[in-house]
């Protein structure tokens, strides 16, 4: 009975049951839960100047993480006026919620244009769902059909009694190095009475990360200067700390010098970009992140200055060197 059994798993109709079997097993994960986007604008056809609004609609389940790493950056020719982000659970089924992103934009470029699909990562737990926005049209048009004319016939320059051009110029340019000198005269005196001493990279940002909690912005509901200090305190950390050029560095610039940095634990280096991805919608378009995200990212900054702070054989080294 037992050989029988064995012949019929190893038949071809039984192996390729099999095979579909654990190829759905493996992609279960995949659609561990539900996701549907959609993106529209109020109006496809519009003047150059106009504003409209694009909106984004992601319906998930009510626990879980949405996030749109590109967005602020990839609208091509048009311009972020204002952004705003929420999540709406009334009326929504059991379990569910709404998540939306309106955006208002402009553009002074006219053609006809696609705003480009836009990434879209939802995170619930430990699944992951990644997928992208449809495109969505958008005219652009001239307020002139090019055919005016003037109503004025074009007259000769009229004679200017002030003093020649070439005279202003002169008194520009000597004005330009007369504040040169004076900017280099008053450096060269106060440069003189010496610079206070700076603190080690690790004590820097452990007092700016107190005095930034002690500004309260959170509580005041000022999410953009916030993020600001705290993006401008782990770079200059990280910039003194390992010795790398990243304060004024884009978000394309930074992915790429932080992966250079020696001695930063990897995940460290993949948290610092994220921080800046993240929280440049929250800097520059008054969007706004949950509140366990702002507190998390300021727990991370403290583990970070804990885990990379230099150890007592470094530190004598580096005042050897000085």
């Amino acid at each position: 009975m037992s050989l029988v059994l064995c012949k019929s798993l190893f038949r071809p109709a039984a192996m390729r049951a099999a095979v579909v079997a654990f190829f759905a097993f493996c992609t279960l994960p995949a659609f561990a839960f539900d996701l549907s986007v959609k993106a529209n604008v109020d109006n496809a056809q519009v003047f150059i100047g106009d504003k409209f609004n694009y909106e984004i609609q992601v319906t998930a389940p009510e626990n879980a993480i949405v996030d749109l790493p590109s967005f602020v950056g990839n609208l091509g020719s048009f311009e972020v006026k204002e952004m705003k982000n929420e999540k709406i659970t009334e009326g929504m089924p059991k379990g569910t919620a709404k998540f939306t992103w309106l955006a208002t934009l402009n553009t002074f470029v006219s053609g006809d244009f696609l705003i480009a699909p836009q990434e879209v990562n939802a995170i619930v737990g430990t699944d992951t769902v990644k997928t992208h926005t449809d495109p969505v049209a958008v005219k652009v048009s001239n307020r002139t059909n090019g055919e005016e004319t003037d109503i004025l016939e074009v007259e000769d320059p009229i004679s200017d009694p002030r003093l020649p051009q070439w005279l202003y110029i002169l008194f520009a340019v000597l004005g330009v190095v007369l504040l040169v000198f004076l900017g280099w005269f008053l450096h060269k005196k106060f440069a003189k009475r010496g610079e206070e001493p700076q603190l080690p990279p690790y004590e820097e940002a452990v007092l700016a990360l107190k005095n930034l909690r002690n500004k309260n912005y959170l509580a005041e509901g000022n999410q953009g200067d916030y993020f600001m200090s705290l993006g401008f305190i782990i770079r200059r950390y990280i910039e003194r700390r390992f010795e790398v050029d990243i304060l004024d560095a884009t978000v394309a610039e930074l992915k790429k010098r932080m992966s250079h940095v020696a001695g930063l634990p990897q995940a460290y280096k993949e948290s610092v970009v994220t921080l800046a991805v993240e929280t440049e919608p929250v800097k520059f378009a008054k969007m706004k992140l949950e509140g366990e995200r702002c507190t998390f990212w300021m727990e991370w900054a403290d583990r970070l200055l804990e885990d990379t702070k230099p150890v007592p054989e470094e530190e004598k080294e580096k005042k050897e060197k000085s």
